[in-house]
């Protein structure tokens, strides 16, 4: 198999869920040195560090947390070449139902995490390779949703989360292409996970329906979509949304 990411390095957000186990698992066997963040499944986070990625607990809801984290990155590596922001959180009820913490938690993890560790981050990004030139090829991907765009129903606080990463996208894809950073983002569509259990059977059958192919996504293609854009083969292209399915279209 050919290592397109042979000495790259990245970093994922929510690096257990099956998105991101699909990722970090295919981005190692591309040859890529790879940090994830996780928060409780950490069975999971131990079976891919034995893989080879380097994992770390993090609450992505406490900005306190983020910075200690971020000097350990720094600590670790002199350069990061994407960094992913996969990880989410929900907490589902109708707006009339739903708390004002329960609004804020998911916009902490959704949406203001993918702000603050991006600027945390982001000397890695604007880093001179040789002197007077700046770095290029330097990725930054947001996981967002297809209730981004249509809503959905008792999801109020993450469509809207998700949405505004849509927004810091195209901005961030403006402020940083002068500086050869690339910003995109990518909508898996719906798949099976630990996220979506829950739901009653038959709305996760609904959204199966919904899919102009009548299927869930697969983690793992998505995945390997992933890896082409992290690599060198995606050089030239900024502030889109990729979208890996979508509803149909009554």
């Amino acid at each position: 198999m050919e290592k397109t990411l042979t000495n790259q390095t990245l970093l994922i957000t929510g690096g257990t869920s099956r998105l991101g186990q699909a990722f970090v698992t295919r981005a190692l066997n591309h040859g890529a040195r790879v940090f994830f963040t996780y928060h409780q499944a950490s069975s999971q986070a131990e079976v891919l560090m034995q893989a080879g990625a380097e994992g770390f607990l993090l609450d992505l809801a406490d900005p306190r947390a983020i910075d200690e984290f971020v000097k350990v990155i720094k600590s670790k590596t002199e350069k990061l070449d994407a960094l992913i922001h996969n990880a989410a959180a929900v907490r589902d009820h109708t707006l009339l139902n739903m708390t004002e913490e329960e609004w804020d938690y998911v916009m902490s993890v959704n949406l203001k995490a993918p702000y603050y560790l991006t600027k945390k981050l982001l000397s890695f990004f604007l880093k001179k390779t040789k002197p007077g030139e700046l770095a290029s090829g330097k990725k930054i991907f947001m996981i967002t949703s297809r209730v981004a765009l249509m809503g959905g129903f008792g999801i109020s606080n993450y469509a809207a989360s998700k949405a505004g990463l849509i927004a810091l996208t195209k901005s961030l894809a403006q402020e940083l292409g002068s500086r050869k950073v690339l910003v995109n983002a990518v909508n898996p569509g719906f798949m099976k996970s630990r996220m979506t259990e829950l739901l009653p059977e038959e709305v996760i059958e609904a959204n199966r329906m919904a899919s102009p192919l009548e299927q869930f996504s697969d983690p793992n293609e998505v995945a390997d979509f992933l890896v082409y854009l992290c690599s060198d083969r995606m050089s030239q292209v900024t502030g889109q949304v990729f979208h890996f399915e979508s509803r149909k279209i009554s």
